[in-house]
């Protein structure tokens, strides 16, 4: 009995023990693709109207407001922000590009919102131009208001009191450009 014993001891000892155990190792994987832009649920191209300029003087605005714009970027390193204008900050008769004061109107661009979104009402004669951390703000996306306030083109009366304006007569525009690029 004794031999049996020792016997079946050392069958259960070698069926616990592993014969060349093998592991099976899963090594994960996956990849988020950068996106980074800016977006309004109004579309990507926004009409901004001031009506008629003729009879609001040079030292008045018109305000348009222009909805909102959400700033949203997955980039770890943050992204850049550039405002620009196609006509150099004006408004041109028929949109050509002009140094010509009687075929341009000037007008100011306003941003609000959070995070060093904001700006007050300033000129776009030069690009503004910003950089924005990466961080989990802008994953859940930030917006800000966007207005912008054209001047007034009425002129000094002339003789006998008749109205004028400093500019052409015709239709004024310009494209502002709102880009953002991943750092």
């Amino acid at each position: 009995m004794r031999t049996s014993l020792i016997l079946a001891a050392s069958i259960a000892a070698l069926a616990a023990a592993p014969l060349g155990a093998q592991n099976l190792t899963y090594d994960m994987n996956a990849q988020v693709a950068p996106v980074c832009g800016v977006y309004s649920s109004t579309g990507t191209v926004i009409d901004v109207d001031f009506g008629s300029l003729a009879t609001v003087a040079t030292d008045a605005t018109v305000n348009a407001p222009a909805g909102s714009a959400t700033y949203r970027c997955n980039s770890i390193n943050g992204f850049r922000r550039t405002i620009a204008s196609q006509n150099g900050g004006w408004m041109t008769l028929s949109g050509n590009p002009t140094t010509d004061d009687s075929r341009r109107i000037r007008y100011t661009m306003a941003h609000g919102g959070g995070s060093g979104l904001s700006f007050s009402a300033r000129s776009l004669v030069v690009a503004i131009r910003s950089s924005f951390p990466g961080n989990a703000t802008w994953l859940a996306g930030q917006t800000g208001s966007v207005s912008f306030q054209a001047f007034g083109v009425r002129g000094a009366p002339a003789a006998n009191g008749v109205p004028g304006t400093t500019v052409l007569a015709g239709n004024y525009r310009d494209t502002v450009t709102i880009t953002l690029t991943s750092n």
